[in-house]
């Protein structure tokens, strides 16, 4: 059984999560999963709900209550338990050669297949941060966060006053927690360009980044293992 690097993507709500995690699925080996926990939401009649503080007439959905996370606990189980298939594997060694590698070969460098983790209290529950290789938090200032997230689309809208008294403190209490008991965390601002950056780390961790150099037409350079080993280094 392959072993699967999780790359975890927490923090700030419009910080920048999603964006990243999706653009790095899209620029990623095929065979990259990756699991949102924004789809483990309860169903809003759910009676795992709890109602907002300030009498505010609207479920707190800025809770890991409002989430089945033992669902999204067992999904992701799932995928870093099974194996990739061969194809995936494949690919991601050589990246587009003719040759295959054989499913018995032992000397191959495999790189790792990875599964990107994306939502904004991941590490609060302890099971996700264990499983988490990479942990990064993306953060932004009280101003832009509320600034965001007036563009953004909620179903159901967020109510007045839900921004003061869910969204924001939520955060800032999650934030606390990391800093003071998560360790190796990266933190991005949620502003600029952090993907070049993080795609070279992500890259290192699975043992990508030569696979990735020869994609970009360096092929001669190095002789990547395509199971003939009596001329290519490996």
């Amino acid at each position: 059984m392959a072993k699967w690097l999780v790359v975890g993507l927490s923090g700030v709500t419009n910080g920048g999560k999603t964006t990243m995690a999706n653009k790095l699925l899209n620029e990623l080996p095929k065979g990259t999963r990756i699991i949102k926990q924004d789809d483990y939401f309860y169903p809003d009649d759910d009676p795992h709900h709890i109602p907002c503080p300030g009498g505010i007439q609207h479920n707190n959905y800025d809770v890991i209550s409002s989430m089945d996370m033992n669902k999204m606990i067992q999904d992701v189980k799932a995928v870093i338990h099974s194996s990739p298939t061969s194809s995936a594997l494949t690919d991601t060694l050589t990246l587009g050669r003719e040759s295959e590698l054989s499913d018995t070969c032992k000397k191959c460098p495999m790189p790792l297949p990875i599964l990107l983790l994306d939502g904004f209290l991941l590490y609060a529950d302890p099971q996700l941060l264990e499983m988490c290789d990479l942990r990064y938090f993306f953060t932004l200032t009280r101003d832009e966060c509320w600034e965001r997230r007036q563009h953004r689309i909620y179903n159901p809208e967020d109510p007045p006053g839900y921004f003061e008294k869910c969204v924001w403190p939520t955060y800032e209490e999650h934030l606390k927690y990391v800093r003071e008991n998560v360790s190796n965390v990266i933190y991005l601002e949620g502003y600029g360009n952090h993907f070049p950056g993080v795609w070279n780390q992500v890259l290192s961790a699975a043992g990508l980044s030569d696979a990735m150099n020869e994609k970009k037409g360096n092929f001669q350079s190095r002789g990547y293992c395509v199971c003939d080993h009596s001329e290519k280094k490996v």
